[in-house]
């Protein structure tokens, strides 16, 4: 990345659009330029069903951050959750062109697409993304990019991220709507990782719940790598449905309970105190107590927890895991999930993480502003650019002059007209 370079950036949700532009600062950190946020309601478990909506959707969130950049936005990254891929690991080895020269970014794009070609793809699958994690070069291993490294040959590992064709087909008809290119889809958890997770703890082993409206995003990084990834088709909205389906009140009032009874635990409540409920169907007012609300809330996010234990233990991942970390809007404002987590999950280290991001006033931005910070990081074998354009607007003076000579040409049109009559 080069100082001034721009980044666009979309988080594609059930609930909402999230856009940020992210520009390369003179210290080569990413500087948030302009956000944007809108409702979304074209997606239903992670199929998109109404393209024109959510294209709707994506252009009032990058209109607002065109506004606040004074730029014109013509492509962005866009995120991809679990559901949508699968990922592959593949060691490939690879010869490089000049061996007395050294290894060049050339090479490195050239065994990138050897792995493209190698790799086998269902029908309908795209490659997405190729996640390099080693290269290996005279018994070495390397992290970062050995460029000028002298070898003759060389080898990377890497995972192969391949997303569904028809889910790619969708996004892409959805920004078509709003007048878009993609510039690549960015697999969300390395989005969000990217700033939630401390270096020490992917490391040691990490079990990230990334709670949102509609999903859960379950990933599991170890020695400083993905492990495990996949999504659950259940998020915060599915507590607001349980409650209004459980006391047959509508989705609004029964959000409105599950922020004020916001406990995980029914041990929690200390003044366990009457309620009243205005029931849909009839119309008159019920009443409960504030503990069965309780009950509800915490019986969904614990059925959350135990299908995560689940998946871990067919994936042969709980000995994998030393530390839990909640994230996203879903539950991670409700008080007692970390307790719950630690009595389900049997997992002590628990917390909850909701960055502070400078420059971005929602945590909304959470994940699209993870995307941006993790794309503006990529080797130099892989282009990260965004399309934009500068807005010029006419300065102040400009627009004074501007009105000056229209009205100079009513005042004498008019005066023409005047004169005319009176000849």
């Amino acid at each position: 990345m080069a100082i001034g370079d721009i980044i666009v950036g979309l988080d594609i949700g059930v609930s909402k659009v999230s856009c940020v532009i992210g520009q390369v600062n003179k210290f080569s950190e990413i500087e948030v330029i302009g956000y944007g946020l809108s409702n979304n309601s074209g997606i239903k478990r992670g199929q998109i069903l109404d393209y024109e909506r959510v294209g709707q959707s994506i252009k009032d969130a990058v209109n607002s951050a065109e506004q606040i950049s004074e730029l014109s936005v013509n492509s962005a990254y866009v995120n991809i959750k679990g559901m949508n891929v699968r990922i592959e690991k593949v060691v490939m080895e690879s010869e490089v062109e000049k061996p007395n020269d050294g290894m060049t970014v050339n090479d490195i794009y050239n065994l990138y697409t050897k792995i493209q070609i190698s790799t086998r793809l269902e029908r309908d699958e795209q490659i997405i993304d190729i996640l390099p994690y080693a290269y290996i070069v005279n018994g070495r291993i390397y992290k970062e990019e050995p460029i000028g490294a002298f070898c003759k040959t060389f080898q990377m590992e890497v995972e192969v991220v391949i997303a569904r064709g028809d889910y790619i087909v969708g996004i892409q008809k959805a920004l078509k709507y709003a007048d878009l290119k993609i510039d690549g889809l960015i697999l969300e958890t390395l989005a969000t990782s990217n700033i939630i997770l401390m270096p020490e703890e992917k490391q040691n082993g990490v079990l990230m719940l990334d709670v949102g409206g509609g999903h859960t995003d379950i990933s599991v990084y170890r020695k400083d790598r993905l492990e495990f990834y996949t999504t659950l088709p259940v998020g915060g909205d599915h507590i607001t449905n349980d409650i209004a389906l459980t006391f047959d009140i509508s989705t609004d009032e029964a959000e409105k309970l599950k922020r004020q009874y916001n406990l995980a635990l029914v041990s929690m409540i200390t003044n366990n105190h009457e309620v009243k409920l205005t029931s849909k169907t009839v119309g008159q007012n019920d009443v409960i107590k504030c503990s069965e609300i309780v009950q509800v809330i915490e019986a969904r996010i614990k059925e959350i927890y135990q299908l995560v234990r689940r998946m871990l233990q067919e994936k042969g991942m709980t000995t994998a895991v030393s530390t839990v970390v909640l994230t996203g809007q879903g539950i991670s404002n409700i008080v007692g999930v970390e307790d719950l987590a630690k009595r389900t999950l049997k997992i002590n280290q628990v917390r909850i993480c909701s960055p502070k991001l400078i420059n971005v006033i929602k945590p909304q931005h959470t994940t699209v502003y993870g995307m941006v910070r993790y794309i503006s990081g990529l080797g130099l074998s892989k282009h990260v650019n965004s399309d934009v354009q500068i807005v010029t607007e006419p300065n102040f003076k400009d627009k004074i002059l501007e009105g000056f000579t229209n009205f100079k040409e009513k005042f004498f049109s008019s005066k023409k007209k005047k004169n005319k009559k009176q000849l």
